[in-house]
């Protein structure tokens, strides 16, 4: 599997990065300026290898031979620090290369050695990153995602992620709701009360199962579902209507709150 085929050498930390972004702005034939995401951002990891013996120099330029058309993992054990524990927080890649290594010989045996390597987008990673072990992520909340069929009403509510929430009345099974995001997995937030229903979940057009919003207790939002295995990429997640409750419920209403992506 070529996720396991990590980059042999360690670079000199730390790594330089800059974001390649998805985004494509362009013109309407009004004039107006708009902007579309056309794929996922990258990030382009720029490694420096300083002062490097000419076994790891060799060491490079045969890996560029081997990968130079196909992706390869990366490993960054001190990508970030946990704000938490103050530890190093790692992270793994799966990347190409942007451009071909550069070589520049500085010394007797002594090679400064400089590559780029960029996320390649929809292939698996080794470990995927996930925000309970501190990995960067954003929310997207209610707002930002599409109705897609039905009513989903905006109301404010002091357990919803953020102090607000959409609900529907869920009395059909053809009401929807979508979040579409660039990044890699996710984590679906809600509350839970004694008056909400069941939910389908869907991402990428499949499904992955009906989330139960009913709870004896309400309970504050909290991450009820998490998809964190999945690749780089623009991915859907979507919110559909099942006109169904739990039977202790006293009402099937359901409600999108926030999206946590993990980037």
């Amino acid at each position: 599997m070529a996720e396991t085929d990590i980059f042999p050498l360690q670079p000199d930390y730390p790594v330089s990065r800059r974001l390649l972004a998805g985004v494509v702005e362009t013109f309407a034939e009004s004039g107006r300026r708009f902007a579309r995401v056309k794929r996922a951002p990258r990030l382009v990891h720029e490694l420096e290898l300083r002062h490097r013996p000419t076994d790891e120099k060799t060491a490079l330029e045969g890996w560029y031979r081997r990968f130079e058309r196909s992706w390869f993992g990366f490993h960054d054990p001190v990508f970030g620090l946990d704000p938490d524990s103050g530890s190093f927080l790692e992270r793994y890649f799966s990347v190409e290369f942007l451009t071909q290594p550069d070589y520049e010989l500085v010394a007797h045996e002594a090679w400064n050695l400089r590559v780029a390597l960029v996320d390649r987008v929809g292939v698996p990673l080794l470990s995927y990153p996930d925000p309970v072990a501190g990995h960067k992520s954003v929310f997207l909340e209610e707002s930002e995602a599409l109705a897609l069929a039905g009513t989903w009403t905006p109301v404010a509510n002091a357990l919803a992620h953020g102090g607000g929430e959409s609900v529907n009345s869920n009395t059909g099974t053809t009401d929807a709701l979508q979040w579409t995001y660039a990044g890699y997995g996710f984590r679906l937030w809600a509350r839970q009360g004694d008056n909400l229903g069941i939910v389908e979940v869907l991402l990428d057009g499949a499904s992955l199962g009906t989330l139960d919003l009913y709870a004896a207790v309400p309970r504050g939002a909290q991450p009820l579902l998490a998809k964190l295995d999945l690749p780089l990429g623009l991915h859907s997640v979507k919110l559909r209507a099942t006109n169904s409750r739990n039977a202790a419920s006293s009402a099937p209403t359901i409600l999108a709150d926030a999206l946590e992506v993990l980037i």
